[in-house]
């Protein structure tokens, strides 16, 4: 896809990694409704494409996305606007759903302030960087909408009850370090060495095997909600889902040869467990 004012975003592969850029700099990559329609259908295509074994979300310029784009909103009765604001959500709730099932990771790659819906999207991803100039605000307070963009679902789960509170009441907004305290991002890099290290981190994710990679989604997502005893028994279905498939039998053999033993990919059990 093209990355020409035709086109909201632009989608680019570059070894087992798909990046879905949104190419709206001078709105601040606001999340028109075309730009939420062609990441839901560039998600559609890349869950479907063997090539890509990670998936990558950021935007162009010095904005990761200011969220909804408001100057979208129709200057009518409240109805009109109500209309308008619940098939935006649809749109929004439908990348969302998808950024969760999709079995192939995701990495929100923060370029600059995450605003709303913008930090929403970042928070449905699997992983989350940003540089140490990027900053977050929930902004629902400060424009008079509720929250949504999954925030009610996503905050408590990745900062806690409290943090998720006051956050969204206070409104205020945080910086790149106080993110990574909170976990709203995985890690904090300079802005000189972001893209490398964005890459770096996509490709290690891309080269892992993706059956596995949404076994692991699935579990984690689902096991929140689970009691110990459903949660261990899907975890013994995927188990045995995962042994299965060839993969496993391909690492089992490596492992137990000298060449996998003496290879950087193995695990040193003999290290780790004091033996011989």
């Amino acid at each position: 896809m093209s990355s020409n004012s035709d086109h909201h975003i632009s989608v680019e592969h570059t070894d087992g990694v798909a990046t879905i850029r949104f190419t709206r700099p001078s709105k601040h990559n606001a999340a028109s409704a075309q730009l939420l329609l062609e990441t839901l259908e560039a998600l559609y295509r890349l869950e479907s494409d063997d090539s890509v074994g990670a998936i990558v979300l950021t935007g162009e310029g010095a904005v990761f996305s200011a969220g909804f784009d408001l100057e979208e909103v129709p200057m009518g009765p409240a109805s009109e606007i109500q209309s308008h604001f619940r098939l935006k959500a649809l749109y929004y709730h439908a990348v969302i759903h998808m950024l969760a099932r999709i079995e192939k990771p995701t990495l929100a790659a923060i370029n600059g302030p995450a605003v709303g819906g913008g930090l929403g999207m970042s928070l449905a991803c699997d992983l989350a960087v940003c540089t140490d100039r990027a900053t977050f605000l929930p902004a629902w307070m400060s424009i008079g909408i509720a929250n949504d963009a999954s925030s009610s679902f996503y905050l408590p789960r990745i900062v806690g009850y409290r943090r998720a509170m006051e956050w969204l009441l206070t409104n205020r907004t945080l910086g790149a370090d106080e993110a990574y305290e909170w976990g709203v991002v995985n890690r904090v890099f300079s802005e000189a060495d972001f893209q490398s290290r964005v890459g770096e981190i996509a490709r290690q994710l891309a080269a892992a095997p993706t059956h596995l990679q949404g076994l692991v989604k699935n579990r984690i997502q689902e096991g929140s909600s689970e009691t110990l005893e459903s949660c261990t028994e899907h975890e013994v279905q995927n188990v045995i889902a995962s042994v299965g498939h060839p993969h496993f039998a391909e690492r089992l053999a490596m492992f137990r040869s000298k060449e996998m033993r003496s290879s950087a990919l193995a695990v040193d059990l003999d290290a780790v467990c004091g033996g011989r």
